[in-house]
């Protein structure tokens, strides 16, 4: 049954492909509102064909896998999402979605080709139960590297972000002022993130709730150290250019620290390619002609034995 199935698993998927690849990309607003957890209703009538036939069957399936996943692991998953930034707009349903639709999709192809080569057996279902697992935590081993990626590249651009910061309220502008100019030198993550804290402040927030939230969305421990300090010193009327070239100092300090561990670990890396990659090669390439010599040499011993 499996293997008559594959046919059509091959095709739907390049349906859904082509589907994607047509679909237009998404609105400036409608992205503004994703990030912040908010969709706005489809377009009915002005949606292209495809789109009108991908969207609600993503909700059907989003709707279906949200209705079994208990609340904790939403609550956790949209946490991670705003963490990764919400890559290409994902939100909580469409990551589910796109969870259940790999799991099944994986598991009907491995199973249907498993069949293709012999009757149905205990290692056949184990491959399809292992392509299921597959499927379903590829999603998550994706979002858990965007989010590393994107805390690095927040950490590593922070430093000389409070420098600037440093300069500008010593130079006798605001914070938001400061964290303006921020957004407009950085146009990574980091800048990504000030322009969304400034856009919560300007919508009414206070700015110590909008520095919490920025906090929690984010979860990297030197912003947090930075923002903590920016909040205790806002509180106990410290200066806070003072305090903030003091994080950036201990900031650097740690960035200089990682750089020295991860070359620490360098060499422990390299010994599995050095050991099954590079050294047989070596071997082959030395020792080889010497080889292939002494193999002559005892055919030649032989023959005028």
């Amino acid at each position: 049954m499996l293997a008559l199935l594959l046919p059509v698993v091959v095709f739907g998927t390049l349906v859904f492909l082509a589907l994607a690849l047509m679909a237009p990309a998404e609105d400036v607003i409608q992205a503004r509102l994703r990030a912040y957890g908010y969709t706005m209703p489809a377009r009915d009538l002005s949606a292209p064909l495809a789109q009108r036939l991908l969207l609600p069957l993503v909700e059907q399936i989003a709707r279906l896998v949200r209705r079994f996943s208990p609340r904790l692991v939403e609550s956790d998953l949209r946490q991670r999402l705003a963490q990764a930034g919400h890559p290409a707009g994902l939100d909580v349903s469409t990551f589910l979605a796109l969870k259940a639709v790999g799991a099944v999709g994986l598991f009907l192809l491995i199973g249907g080709l498993s069949l293709l080569r012999g009757p149905l057996d205990l290692r056949t279902v184990l491959l399809a139960l292992g392509a299921l697992a597959v499927g379903w935590w590829l999603p998550e081993g994706w979002l858990r590297r965007r989010i590393r990626q994107r805390t690095q590249a927040i950490e590593r651009a922070l430093p000389d972000a409070l420098d600037l910061i440093v300069v500008c309220i010593e130079a006798g502008h605001a914070l938001e002022a400061a964290l303006a100019t921020v957004t407009q030198r950085f146009r990574g993550p980091l800048g990504e993130e000030f322009e969304r804290t400034l856009r919560e402040i300007a919508l009414g927030k206070t700015r110590r709730e909008a520095l919490r939230d920025l906090s929690r969305r984010v979860g990297s421990a030197d912003l947090q150290a930075f923002i903590a300090a920016i909040l205790q010193a806002d509180q106990l009327g410290v200066s806070i250019a003072q305090v903030l070239r003091v994080q950036a100092d201990a900031m650097r300090v740690r960035r200089r620290q990682r750089a020295e561990e991860q070359a620490a670990k360098l060499p422990v890396k390299m010994l599995f390619p050095l050991i099954f990659l590079v050294f047989p090669a070596l071997l082959i390439v030395i020792l080889g002609p010497a080889a292939l010599r002494i193999m002559e040499f005892f055919a030649a011993y032989r023959g005028g034995g």
